[in-house]
């Protein structure tokens, strides 16, 4: 078995053209399965857990508000105390990006079981979050963990991991072409990954193949009327919704980042927060029951004739828009497990909804079909929010078996862009290939060597830290976020390594009182200021690590090198060598 897997690595990296497109469909074939079983999963879980408030003797229907936060202390104990998988916490997509960014598309093979379970019980209990952040990660998890049997080099693995991703959008959203285009240009956000694009089509076709044979060939968002082609007035139009999505989307971005940021500061048990998150949500769907779940059902809804003609109906739209942004920045924000892409489309079409309202008010009967601006917005919103304008709008003509608005929904679409480019709802999103250690060794050599560590590091001041100290005593004063040198003496020994320490405390909260800071440190080589940043590079490549700290001629520590410092160095060169 060892040989054949070493032979066929062999065969992909010197002549993997057709063996690619074979271990594609693989891995699409696998993740279609997944994604079938993730389907009926999620309706038996439905049933079941909706059991109480159906038929004779059913539960009062406010009482379901109670179910987010069961669900949420489901969830926390699963991921932090049973499986100890933190990375299956959150939204899965983002996990995804920042493993094919910074882990080498690597992603551990519990992590696929653990967010197929959780995200189920999270959508099942009224948590709201989307399907794609799930299937994303799972995707990925298959093809990372078939990559880890052949042991590919980090350039394959990516490759894979993004084929896996495709094949989970592909299948669950039955839209194959957006599956393989999200895939490859949600990495960035001027920038898309040309070379995985083959693998990920293929992969995306496979599981959306398997899938549609078992589930049906449905639209994921069925019984969309054909709409007339759009005329010059009616594309101004969408222009104009494609600006009025704009402020929604940053309320989305921010509402979400500060919810994650204050649910990571908060000092209790992480396996708590998630049912914190969700009691918080039981909160709002007693007043907007719309919000809860995936929420496409509303969507339908809204589809089938229930735009509003009247002001108090555009402002209950108005509600039910904020209300998603706050419920899904709680549910995933605190650890639940589950995607934001979705909840983007359900705030994109409502938003929609609202704004064909506003039109029927001032215009009466000027847009032969307000209707349409529900799906002009879901994939206005989506693009704008993920930095995705053609999956964006691929995705929506895809899940609703029309292409008739091509024309409306991509200039709102790149409209939406167009106000919206300072942020973006995937953190680990970076500007383009340059800014991604995944693409390090794309970069001029020459380029490289003519700088040196000093015009680029943040000077600051370092605090060391002595190898015999009591970890325990020395995480109250350090900063989680930062590195700090460690010495024994006068003699460097490395770097406090934060990744070792959480990892620590997760496994085992009560081992950190018994461990050294040296027990924690990784040995890694301190640069000079005089290094120049293609030895930088490579030295950040061989140890796997994000920063590392600095000294002068002097041995005096000066500073910190991040790694993402070396490529906006190298892009402002070359921008400058352009000009």
């Amino acid at each position: 078995m060892k040989s054949f897997s070493s032979q066929f690595t062999r065969l992909l990296v010197v002549n993997g053209y057709f063996s690619k497109i074979a271990l594609a469909t693989v891995i699409g074939l696998v993740t279609g399965f997944v994604a079938v079983a993730f389907h009926y999963g999620l309706s038996l879980a439905n049933k079941l857990v909706r059991l109480p408030w159906t038929g004779e003797g059913a539960l009062p229907w406010w009482s379901f508000a109670a179910m987010p936060m069961v669900g949420g202390l489901v969830v926390g104990l699963l991921i932090f105390r049973i499986a100890k998988a933190p990375e299956a916490a959150g939204q899965g997509t983002d996990n995804m990006i920042r493993s094919f960014h910074y882990q080498g598309g690597s992603i551990r093979p519990r992590v696929a079981p653990v967010k197929f379970i959780t995200s189920i019980i999270t959508l099942a209990t009224g948590g709201s979050a989307g399907y794609e952040g799930p299937i994303t990660q799972i995707g990925s998890g298959i093809a990372s963990t078939l990559s880890g049997f052949f042991k590919m080099p980090q350039s394959l693995r990516r490759q894979f991991t993004l084929a896996g991703t495709a094949a989970g959008l592909g299948a669950i959203f039955k839209a194959p072409l957006a599956g393989a285009l999200t895939s490859v240009e949600v990495l960035y956000r001027e920038d898309f990954e040309s070379n995985a694009f083959v693998t990920s089509i293929v992969s995306s076709v496979v599981a959306f193949t398997v899938y549609i044979a078992v589930v049906g060939t449905a639209p994921a968002i069925a019984g969309v009327p054909v709409f007339p082609l759009t005329n010059a007035a009616e594309l101004l139009a969408c222009a104009a919704l494609g600006v009025f999505c704009f402020p929604f989307s940053y309320l989305y971005v921010r509402c979400y980042a500060e919810s994650e940021t204050r649910f990571a500061r908060w000092k209790i048990p992480d396996w708590i927060k998630p049912a914190v998150g969700g009691a918080f949500i039981s909160v709002i769907i007693l007043a907007y029951p719309e919000v809860a779940g995936g929420g496409f059902e509303y969507i339908g809804e809204l589809m089938r004739g229930l735009v509003p003609h009247t002001l108090w109906g555009v402002l209950l739209l108005l509600a039910i828009a904020i209300a998603k942004i706050v419920a899904t920045a709680f549910t995933v924000g605190s650890g639940g497990s589950g995607g934001v892409f979705g909840p983007s489309l359900f705030i994109g079409g409502v938003l929609g909804a609202m704004f064909a309202g506003i039109c029927e008010l001032v215009f009466p009967g000027a847009v032969r079909a307000p209707e349409m601006f529900i799906l002009v917005g879901m994939a206005a919103f989506f693009a704008g929010a993920a930095k995705a304008p053609i999956a964006g709008v691929v995705m929506v003509c895809e899940m609703t078996g029309s292409y008739s608005l091509l024309p409306g929904l991509l200039i709102a679409a790149v409209m939406h862009i167009a106000f919206s480019r300072p942020w973006s709802i995937y953190k680990s999103q970076v500007l383009n290939k340059f800014a991604s250690p995944a693409h390090r060794s794309d970069m001029d050599v020459d380029v490289l060597s003519v700088m040196t560590v000093g015009e680029v590091i943040e000077t600051c001041e370092m605090k060391t830290l002595k190898g015999n100290e009591p970890l325990s005593e020395v995480l109250k004063f350090v900063d989680l976020n930062y590195v700090y040198p460690v010495y024994e003496g006068k003699t460097y020994l490395g770097l406090l390594d934060m990744s070792v320490v959480k990892s620590a405390y997760i496994s085992s909260p009560d081992l950190i009182q018994h461990l050294l800071v040296s027990d924690c440190t990784v040995k890694v080589p301190m640069l000079l200021v005089s290094t120049d940043l293609h030895t930088a590079s490579k030295i950040f490549a061989r140890f796997s690590i994000d920063e590392l700290c600095v000294k002068d001629e002097r041995e005096n520590v000066v500073g910190v090198l991040r790694h993402a410092a070396i490529f906006k160095a190298y892009d402002r060169i070359v921008k400058q060598e352009l000009r």
